[in-house]
């Protein structure tokens, strides 16, 4: 797993701050702003590739997080809502591509999740095994592609994503397997 991931549960704004926020505290909105952003961006940019622009998406996310705080009730954390956030911007946005409005799907990269690419594939670079992962990461869809980002670079347990995504630990642990199952496959098949 990335070590570098900053974990959102230190981010957890206060109920105070939260209250602040439904009752229109710009100052308080902000901070959850400053907080999540580069979080929310990373995220955006683990599940839908690199072929887009992440600030519009990064946008879309706080603007519904403005308009649907009232809606926060507290029970889920803060985390938990801000992912489900997050992945409904990000699954508008794959639907709209799907549709052909946008990018072709099969331009969207995604992820590193595999950290030993190098050895099995004969010490190819960095670079290689990255574009490589990617390509393979790109041919899921996304019922598979979000467990993995949320269990990949968001280090949450199938608990925790069966909570953020609304379905059961037993189906999050077969989509990940699945996932990892089919990044292996493609990994196989062009090395």
């Amino acid at each position: 797993m990335m070590t570098n991931v900053m974990k959102t549960a230190a981010l957890e704004p206060t109920p105070e701050m939260l209250r602040a926020c439904r009752q229109g505290d710009k100052d308080a909105f902000k901070e959850i702003i400053f907080r999540y952003r580069t979080y929310a961006y990373n995220l955006i940019y683990k599940i839908i590739g690199s072929n887009v622009d992440h600030e519009d998406l990064v946008q879309e996310v706080f603007f519904q997080m403005h308009l649907s705080l009232s809606g926060f009730k507290g029970e889920s954390t803060f985390s938990t809502w801000f992912h489900r956030l997050v992945i409904h911007v990000c699954s508008g946005h794959l639907r709209y591509i799907k549709a052909g409005k946008r990018i072709p799907q099969s331009e969207l990269v995604a992820y590193d999740t595999v950290t030993d690419i190098n050895r099995r594939h004969g010490g190819a670079n960095a670079y290689e095994a990255r574009e490589l992962i990617e390509k393979a990461v790109a041919q899921l869809d996304e019922r598979l592609r979000v467990p993995l980002v949320l269990n990949v670079y968001s280090e949450m347990g199938p608990g925790e994503i069966a909570d953020v995504i609304g379905i059961s630990e037993g189906t999050v642990k077969s989509r990940l397997f699945t996932a990892r199952q089919k990044i292996k496959e493609f990994i196989g098949d062009v090395g």
